[in-house]
């Protein structure tokens, strides 16, 4: 049964009633009335907004009137109250079971359960939650009900109940209630069995959860505070929870289910969930959560990548769209089937070399954009140095998640190894320094899993000459980007700086070959000289920005 959430509201009549004017209504007019049917028929002005407003049924709203009404009385109502207060029979309570049920699953009606059938003491006594009261007393309300169909829907359940938590009088008390009823309509969930019988506190079940609920959707070093925001209304217990957290005595810690990862300041403590912490909650699941976690957290999906206007030499234009042609999802299909027809790898690996700031990244991003496909970025250049050590795992856990997401999609993904030149780089044959031999052992991995590679892979480097021969030939495409020729500068100028007139922008680039990325470093300065000085840079400053980012680059080349 899928999961929805409706909101329901009452429809826009002239009603000088409120709601709470027709349970009292209803709950007078069936004290000790036995239910005959002309009970009933005079109920229904007062039962109809109701029933409107729940949408349900004319007995479902007579029952849940009464236990809305009991339940600010005494606390809560079992059968026998009810029965007791129609002055019928316990027995002839069974007439409204499936009406209870009813109410139960839709959470209108909340129940606690115990072992026995009618006593007081051993009954099921139901009670209406406080957001259920508030929302009739606004007469607008969201109400979640049906059974959940997964664990992952059940841990935003969950996280749902507990951000509610903050602002109900209940606080801790009543949300240890709402889960528990979560848990057992969802006994067939491995995480809704671990919540109701694991051997761990329950705040820390709900922290647990929180921290792989925050990882779900991207975040790490998830704050412990953040974490414990569901304490709020016991604040002597939640500091507890809080410094146990901090001081690594907590439960998860110990259990190795919880990591911490110490911040600026002391009470900045992040909390990340591990591996163990995961197959304690999802079981099976927990490696395809993990997976999950890895594509929320690293994937660029096309509609978060700005639309850039790109300025390309003609040469490197007609490349582009060419890959561009090739990577449209309807294209791309019928060439990949086609060469698996033919026995051949079904994978697509572009090369885009050349100077910094001649476009290569932005034009990945772009392809990506326009093609709808997302992209899995590997800063080789920031991510180089974890791995020394593990080098051979980690490099092969790229493209063992790579193919894994490919699966999952019908739109393969880009996989992009940005700023690639150390890894691309000629292979050393002394192999007596352990950083040579890590180096090398990661590019026979990349060298071998480019050679039986299915899907879009694209290197961007600004560095040739030293890109070893055997990954020159194992990439299908390679695209040189030069510096811009005039006439595309003049565009780039333009567009960057509109506020140059054309004889300026003639000047300027028939004076200095700058790139697009120069350019855009130039317009910045522009913005910063013009809120500092209160006008925009002059032609003769503008020749001197000009050369100072030049300049820069002239001194690199020489530093090299």
């Amino acid at each position: 049964m899928v999961n929805l959430w409706f909101y329901f509201a009452v429809p826009k009549i002239l009603n000088p009633m409120n709601l709470t004017d027709h349970i009292e209504k209803i709950f007078k007019k069936t004290e000790n009335s036995g239910m005959a049917a002309t009970t009933m028929k005079g109920l229904m002005p007062h039962l109809r907004p109701l029933m409107d407003f729940l949408n349900c049924t004319e007995n479902q709203a007579m029952i849940f009137a009464l236990v809305f009404y009991i339940t600010l009385e005494n606390g809560e109502a079992d059968l026998g109250d009810l029965a007791r207060h129609l002055e019928i029979p316990v027995m002839r309570m069974l007439k409204y079971k499936s009406d209870i049920d009813y109410l139960v699953k839709r959470r209108l009606i909340r129940q606690q359960e115990s072992n026995g059938v009618f006593s007081k003491q051993n009954n099921h006594a139901f009670y209406v939650h406080s957001k259920i009261i508030d929302g009739v007393l606004k007469r607008r309300m969201s109400i979640n009900f049906g059974e959940v169909n997964n664990n992952y829907d059940f841990i935003i359940r969950v996280v749902e109940e507990m951000e509610g938590a903050k602002d109900d009088a209940g606080g801790y008390e009543n949300l240890k209630a709402d889960i528990l009823d979560m848990c057992r309509e969802n006994k067939n969930l491995h995480i809704a069995q671990r919540l109701l019988n694991a051997d761990v506190p329950e705040h820390d079940r709900l922290i647990l959860v929180y921290v792989a609920y925050k990882l779900m959707n991207g975040e790490d070093d998830i704050p412990i505070s953040d974490a414990c925001e569901f304490l709020e209304n016991n604040k002597s217990f939640g500091i507890r929870v809080r410094r146990n957290l901090m001081n690594g005595t907590s439960v998860l810690i110990k259990r190795g289910f919880i990591e911490t990862n110490p911040g600026v300041f002391r009470n900045n403590t992040g909390l990340n969930i591990t591996d163990k912490g995961m197959e304690f909650l999802l079981g099976n699941e927990a490696a395809q959560f993990s997976m999950r976690m890895e594509r929320v957290k690293n994937e660029i999906t096309p509609e978060k990548i700005a639309k850039v206007k790109l300025f390309l030499n003609q040469q490197e234009e007609k490349q582009i769209q060419t890959i561009e042609a090739l990577f449209e999802q309807q294209k791309y299909l019928e060439i990949t089937g086609r060469m698996k027809q033919k026995n051949m790898k079904a994978g697509f690996t572009v090369l885009l070399y050349g100077g910094p700031g001649t476009g290569k990244t932005e034009s990945v991003y772009q392809l990506a954009r326009k093609t709808g496909r997302s992209v899995l970025p590997v800063e080789i250049s920031q991510t180089k140095s974890m791995w020394f050590g593990e080098s051979e795992k980690l490099i092969k856990g790229v493209f063992d998640r790579y193919r894994r997401l490919s699966e999952e999609n019908n739109n393969p993904p880009i996989l992009l190894f940005n700023e690639a030149d150390g890894i691309f780089s000629t292979r050393t044959t002394k192999l007596d320094a352990p950083v040579s031999q890590t180096l090398n052992a990661m590019q026979n991995i990349i060298l071998q899993e480019m050679e039986d590679f299915e899907g879009i892979m694209i290197a961007t480097t600004n560095l040739t000459d030293n890109l070893d021969k055997a990954f020159d030939r194992r990439f299908l495409y390679k695209v040189k980007f030069e510096v811009p020729d005039l006439t595309t500068r003049k565009k780039i100028m333009h567009d960057k700086l509109p506020f140059l007139q054309s004889p300026a922008i003639d000047r300027l680039c028939g004076q200095f070959a700058l790139t697009g990325g120069q350019m855009a470093n130039i317009a910045k300065k522009c913005g910063i000289h013009e809120l500092l000085q209160g006008a925009l840079p002059n032609i003769r400053e503008m020749e001197n920005l000009c050369r100072e980012e030049l300049g820069l680059m002239e001194k690199k080349r020489l530093g090299f």
